[in-house]
């Protein structure tokens, strides 16, 4: 099944858009609408999309850094963007994000079927497989965690908060791609980076100051962690190596 969806804040300008659409011959078999950032991005977890328009400004979330967010999850859906601007800076990041078109409001209806047509050739009929989307989730997942792991707050929750996704799906494609929780994950990196820190012979950091610089703020809970997982103390560890 072929989806399209209209991302616009306007409500008179989604429904003409949908209306219209709905009376040419077009490749896709549903037509559905979303109002903001975060109402496309929820679609997006649940539908697999062939095709997507999508305003600049939105209420919640700017259009090219919501296609950002797409193109993360779904490389393969085919992106126009809608503007009533015509802004030269916009169009050029609009080309680094590999958009199909770039279109102004008012949309003539000429250059609506001439969209048509461009993704009839551009679309086939097989089904779309959602892999790569699912995969470049769990990787930013990963690349969240490497990014903040030193601190003491991180968790599930807040990734999945800042990559616009649920906990459940956060967590989901993580297990299915990397083979580990958030948690897991998480905890696993905090021990590689506390034993780069003990091995290196010109810092001759604390335990104390190593749990605090990798997420940790009790240095016992962080030495029980390390030794569960390492085998040894991070002050053993330090000697043998």
């Amino acid at each position: 099944m072929q989806n399209l969806l209209i991302v616009d804040d306007e409500q008179a300008l989604r429904n003409g858009l949908a209306h219209y659409l709905s009376q040419l011959a077009t490749p896709f078999d549903v037509i559905d609408m979303a109002a903001n950032g975060q109402q496309a991005l929820a679609y997006f977890e649940h539908h697999s999309v062939a095709a997507a328009l999508i305003d600049i400004n939105l209420g919640d979330l700017n259009g090219l850094d919501l296609i950002e967010l797409i193109n993360q999850r779904s490389p393969q859906t085919l992106i126009v963007i809608i503007s009533g601007y015509d802004d030269f800076d916009f169009a050029r990041r609009a080309v680094k994000l590999n958009v199909l078109d770039y279109l102004l409001k008012p949309i003539p209806r000429s250059d609506l079927q001439k969209l048509m047509q461009t993704f009839k050739t551009q679309l086939t009929p097989t089904v779309t497989v959602r892999t790569a989307s699912t995969t470049n989730l769990a990787q930013s997942g990963q690349a969240y965690i490497e990014a903040h792991y030193s601190d003491h707050n991180l968790s599930l929750a807040q990734a999945a908060q800042r990559l616009f996704v649920s906990e459940t799906h956060l967590s989901k494609q993580l297990k299915q791609n990397c083979g580990q929780t958030f948690s897991e994950y998480l905890i696993d990196y905090r021990m590689t980076k506390a034993q780069e820190l003990l091995r290196n012979p010109s810092l001759q950091y604390s335990v104390g100051e190593i749990a605090h610089k990798v997420g940790y703020e009790d240095a016992h809970y962080f030495s029980r962690v390390f030794r569960k997982k390492v085998g040894v103390s991070p002050l053993q560890y330090r000697q043998v190596n």
